[in-house]
């Protein structure tokens, strides 16, 4: 009895281990999302990739954005009402799987004429967009131990906003 227990055990051991070799722990760069709660229609707009420097087992991502302003001024326009809450959301990007972040580190900033100012997140990586109506270049990024990236949008602020964008 106490070898077939030992046995028992020792299979249940390897059985245990081998599933968590078979594991997927690839951590690929993450997607960005902006998370836009107008209370009638909320929506999910994806950001877009600018600085990436990222190493993983799905390979290595290395982007150069010289001027994020620029860049993301060239991006697709969201609009939104003024000093509407959104939340910044960072979900496993399907195309290089993995979803194991080690405590990042993510900070968001808001870009207008040139200057930049830091935003305040919540624990929920919440917070309520500027009351003035205007053209703001919204900057996240996200850091997890070696690996960087920083999304960028193209927000415009406005009372008469088309939420259909």
């Amino acid at each position: 009895m106490n070898r077939t227990l030992r046995l028992c055990a020792g299979l249940l051991l390897i059985w245990t281990l081998a599933g968590c070799i078979g594991e997927d722990y690839d951590v690929g760069v993450p997607k960005a999302i902006l998370h836009i709660d107008a209370h009638i229609l909320s929506r999910d707009v994806p950001l877009t990739e600018a600085n990436v420097s990222w190493d993983s087992s799905s390979g290595k991502v290395e982007e150069t954005i010289d001027d994020i302003e620029e860049y993301a001024s060239t991006q697709d326009e969201i609009e939104i009402f003024p000093g509407q809450d959104v939340t910044l959301r960072f979900e496993e990007n399907e195309e290089n799987g993995g979803d194991i972040w080690t405590d990042p580190t993510i900070k968001a900033n808001l870009w207008t004429n040139g200057e930049k100012t830091e935003i305040d997140l919540d624990e929920d990586r919440e917070f309520l967009l500027p009351t003035e109506e205007g053209n703001y270049i919204l900057e996240a990024t996200f850091k997890d131990d070696e690996n960087t990236a920083q999304y960028v949008a193209n927000i415009v602020i406005a009372d008469d906003t088309d939420t259909s964008s």
